[in-house]
């Protein structure tokens, strides 16, 4: 069939076509559940009368009667989307990968082998979760554009439950890659499980009041992916949800503060193309605390009249493109961790337990994995349970010193509904009135 031929007659429509091979491996104390499957599909996509219509289809020969829904949804109303006019693309992407070099077999006896790293009679329950995801895409619109893509994603998790006495903790750990396992380290994850568990049994309880506090890179990918990154989405701009709407070329942080949107970097949200077929784009959200951009598809670019970027995505082949973040990075300054640290009396938060954001008032909560008493300098005692809060735009003027080390850490992001594959990260920073509780 010419997908391109047949959509050539319409406004605009747009076709999707998915297959994905999965494999799933937990084990929950000694249950093992192994799973393997493939999903296939198809989506059709059309603009009429200023309005989307879209529809879905396992059945890859239901390409004209999907298409015909679609345009009879979009025709039900008159709204008022356009869409830039853009050249057709024609690429073809591939990943080299080491996926199906391994069987099912020997990932299991992966998983079996790495939770022998924890042990202690203290431990109550252990978890480790392999999710193996291989996606080939095909990508075609009525502008004449036509995308081969592949996206692989391997996400493994661990956690660890360890109860003393009346105290009950719990350690979490987890690594990524979108191509090989051989960034995997299984052993690695599921040790750090189970140590971060331990440590937690003796940790004091948190303190309240508002801090200086150090943030690890960790929690500085979270801070700027939910905290900022959120509230840089076109569609939460344009409905005036977002505390940043209207602020473009406006200071809302210090000097410090730079932040960034990369799909393009080879972390755990990558990609080439996104699903409405633009290539991906480094956005700077933030430069030296001034808001430069937000992050769009299509629709929202047209509508802000800013460039598109290459930002919105679907789950699956079932599910409608939204504005989405892929890699968002807090940019490293010149400070040493030492000069990070160099406080007389606060606190160093490690990794993210949830959390919620308000991106229209502009308030945020996280509970941190870990959290340790700063005393001139040094790290203290261990403290469990601790949560941070307050204001985006407070925060962000607050910035005292940014690292000059950098991690990132990967991550599953919910939208709509929709889940997509992301990563955040950053160096250690030093923000001064967070309040902690």
């Amino acid at each position: 069939m010419d997908i391109l031929s047949l959509i050539s007659d319409y406004n605009y429509a747009e076709i999707r076509v998915e297959k994905r091979t999965s494999n799933t491996i937990k084990l929950n104390d000694n249950e093992l559940s192994v799973s393997s499957g493939t999903l296939t599909g198809i989506s059709a996509r059309v603009l009429e009368k200023g309005s989307w219509g879209f529809s879905s289809s396992n059945d890859l020969s239901d390409l004209n009667s999907l298409l015909k829904r679609a345009q009879r949804i979009a025709k039900l109303n008159n709204g008022s989307v356009s869409l830039p006019e853009s050249s057709p693309i024609k690429a073809t992407v591939n990943i080299q990968t080491d996926i199906h070099n391994h069987s099912i077999e020997e990932k299991t006896k992966w998983v079996l082998n790495s939770v022998k790293e924890m042990k202690s009679d203290k431990l109550k329950n252990k978890i480790i979760n392999l999710s193996e995801f291989d996606t080939h895409k095909e990508f075609y619109s009525s502008y004449g554009s036509e995308i081969y893509q592949q996206q692989v994603h391997i996400y493994l998790s661990a956690s660890a439950t360890v109860r003393e006495n009346s105290i009950l903790q719990r350690g979490h750990e987890r690594a990524a890659s979108t191509d090989t396992y051989k960034k995997i380290n299984f052993e690695l994850v599921a040790e750090e499980a189970s140590e971060q568990a331990h440590r937690l049994l003796g940790a004091k309880s948190p303190p309240k009041g508002k801090f200086k506090i150090v943030i690890d890179p960790e929690l500085t990918g979270v801070f700027s992916h939910e905290a900022l990154g959120h509230a840089t989405e076109a569609d939460s701009i344009i409905e005036r949800e977002s505390i940043l709407a209207g602020k473009l070329d406006t200071k809302i942080g210090n000097e410090l503060v730079t932040i960034i949107d990369d799909p393009s970097a080879k972390d755990f949200g990558f990609y080439v193309y996104d699903d409405e077929g633009v290539e991906a784009k480094a956005a700077t959200l933030v430069q030296n605390g001034v808001l430069k951009s937000y992050l769009n598809s299509k629709e929202t670019g047209k509508r802000l009249n800013l460039k598109f970027n290459g930002h919105c995505r679907a789950e699956d082949f079932g599910s409608f493109p939204i504005v989405r973040m892929a890699n968002t990075y807090f940019q490293p300054h010149d400070a040493s961790i030492e000069e990070v640290m160099e406080i007389k009396e606060g606190y160093y938060l490690k990794g993210m337990r949830g959390g919620s954001v308000d991106i229209f008032s502009g308030g945020f909560m996280f509970k941190a994995e870990e959290a340790y008493e700063i005393k001139n300098g040094e790290i203290g005692a261990i403290i469990r349970d601790t949560a941070l809060s307050g204001n985006i735009l407070e925060a962000l003027n607050n910035v005292e010193l940014v690292g000059k080390d950098f991690g990132t850490s990967p991550g599953i992001c919910g939208k709509f509904g929709q889940s997509a594959p992301v990563s955040d990260g950053g160096p250690h920073i030093r923000v001064d009135g967070i309040k902690l509780g």
